[in-house]
């Protein structure tokens, strides 16, 4: 009857120990996904950071204002240039082509790009 006890006793220490063992595993890999998500979560804040330094750069009013005049050959508005449509007004005058600039000439832009 005592070595039936014993081997009881036995059996549950084992399973105790086999459970303190699987508790630390856990606890270890829990921790070491931690490490790895707290690493990946300044790796994004800093390329957010990053993205946004360059959006500033890239929206900056000069660099946009340069890109429509020299790439998209834009020029600001003037009363001259401007089209008024009367309500009930089915089409648009025909608009009047723009004179060419020499430093603006469509083959030599072209060439620079």
């Amino acid at each position: 009857m005592m070595t039936r006890i014993n081997f009881l006793l036995l059996f549950a220490v084992v399973l105790c120990a086999m459970s303190v063992v699987r508790a630390q595993y856990q606890g270890r890999r829990t921790f070491a996904a931690l490490d790895v998500a707290q690493q990946r979560a300044e790796q994004l804040q800093m390329d957010r950071d990053r993205l946004q330094v360059e959006y500033r750069a890239m929206s900056a009013p000069g660099r946009i204002e340069q890109i429509a005049r020299t790439e998209l050959d834009m020029r600001p508005i003037t009363a001259a240039r401007t089209v008024f449509v009367r309500e009930g007004q089915v089409t648009l005058p025909p608009l009047q082509p723009l004179p060419v600039l020499p430093q603006m000439a469509p083959d030599r832009k072209r060439a620079h790009r």
